[in-house]
């Protein structure tokens, strides 16, 4: 539409290019013989009504191997065929208005094409089946730029397809294969872990955390890679608010503890937890202890329940929608503000560990991968304590009057002194 200037009546006006704007574009294809010559050229001699002879296009150049590579048109506008075969080089030194990637490209000749479109800020589109090329996930299907628009198609959705067509090809996939061939999901995601997690469903804008709310707050610290912490509230209603996450790097105990502090502010955890393997005395190091140390800089932890699998369990549970009488309708219990991107993304990634030789040899591994995980073990670390909201009772103080016989006179008092905050914080 946009090389030939044609447009269909539904098409939005303020998205077409004027007659008078020569255009360049550019198509990226797999390879030549196969993705360029079996595929885009056939569809293009369609689309363009018999190519040459058509009323649309003039000239068509053609490289070594016979295929056309570049097409000019009558109306002036022009574009140009690659392939993931050739350098990254030669993609550079291009500037154009367009640009169609036909399959997964790799992220260099990617970031080549969208150097060609910034002078014009020109429009590019991938269309893809999602087998390979992980970044694709990470940089443009799961953005939060509103720059970028995605759709994702089922076989179904084809209604030129047979469903008895679909069938026969259903019947010959691995279960990993129809989430890519077939509902169009990341092949290198289809064996995430935590598949009940959806964006749109368990992401929320920053939640307002209430003072009576019962906070909870988990650290997975670690020797050489960033510390992960995270923080947990539980409402009245028993909805978990993941609202608050904090990644140390390159810090000691002291200024780790100094920045959770700073981080909580008002709001200082009721119950902390901490990664079991943290509290062992390293006789190498002088006897040190993490969770002692920590507890010397006023954040005290308890040992968190390390099961993983009662943790998954637990995880699971919480993010499957279920009916909600004070709703009145489906809803996960578990929420993620959308300020911990570090949680999300690991809920985005976190996968199933498989053999690397001959995986259809064994059974799938029964444990994750260790990779992405650090939030996700601090948030197991929490569900194992089976988090719950608790009602705040006012404490007594005790003060006595009388002059020979002291009586004791109560007072309550709202602040929290049972925590380990506040019975720290009571001295100063």
């Amino acid at each position: 539409m946009h090389m030939t200037g044609v447009y269909p009546d539904w098409y939005p006006k303020e998205n077409q290019y004027p007659e008078n704007k020569l255009l360049k574009g550019r198509i990226v294809a797999t390879d030549f013989q196969k993705g360029v010559g079996e595929v885009i050229i056939p569809a293009l001699e369609e689309w363009f009504d018999g190519a040459v002879d058509g009323q649309f296009v003039a000239k068509r150049l053609k490289n070594p191997m016979g295929i056309p590579t570049k097409w000019i048109l009558k109306n002036g506008n022009e574009f140009d065929i690659l392939t993931h075969e050739q350098t990254t080089e030669q993609f550079e030194g291009w500037r154009g208005d367009i640009a169609w990637f036909d399959e997964p490209p790799p992220r260099d000749k990617y970031i080549s094409t969208k150097r060609g479109l910034v002078d014009n800020r020109g429009r590019c589109w991938l269309t893809l089946t999602p087998l390979r090329q992980p970044w694709i996930y990470d940089e443009l299907y799961t953005s939060q730029d509103p720059e970028i628009h995605t759709v994702t198609m089922d076989i179904q959705d084809n209604p030129t397809l047979s469903k008895v067509a679909i069938d026969e090809f259903s019947k010959v996939l691995t279960d990993e294969e129809r989430e890519a061939r077939l509902h169009g999901r990341f092949m290198h995601l289809s064996g995430l872990v935590f598949k009940e997690f959806n964006f749109d469903t368990h992401v929320v804008a920053f939640p307002k955390i209430e003072k009576h709310w019962t906070r909870y707050f988990a650290i997975d610290p670690h020797p050489r890679a960033p510390t992960a912490c995270l923080w947990m509230a539980v409402d009245e209603k028993d909805t978990l608010w993941i609202y608050d996450e904090l990644r140390c790097e390159n810090m000691t105990l002291n200024e780790v503890a100094m920045a959770i502090k700073a981080q909580e502010g008002e709001l200082p955890a009721d119950i902390r937890f901490i990664d079991p393997a943290m509290d062992k005395d390293d006789e190498l190091a002088g006897g040190f202890n993490v969770r002692k140390e920590l507890t010397r800089n006023g954040i005290y932890c308890r040992r968190a329940n390390n099961d993983t699998d009662l943790g998954f369990s637990f995880i699971r549970s919480a993010l499957r929608p279920e009916f909600s009488s004070t709703y009145n309708r489906n809803m996960p219990r578990l929420r993620v503000s959308k300020n911990c991107r570090n949680l999300i993304y690991e809920f985005q990634h976190y996968i199933w560990d498989e053999y690397t030789m001959r995986p259809e040899d064994h059974d799938p591994k029964q444990k994750a991968k260790k990779k992405n995980d650090h939030y996700l073990d601090c948030l197991r670390y929490i569900m194992n304590a089976r988090p719950a909201f608790r009602r705040v009772e006012q404490d007594e103080e005790l003060s006595y009057s009388g002059t020979y016989t002291k009586y004791p006179t109560r007072k309550t008092n709202n602040e929290k002194s049972s925590t380990y905050y506040g019975l720290v914080n009571r001295d100063r």
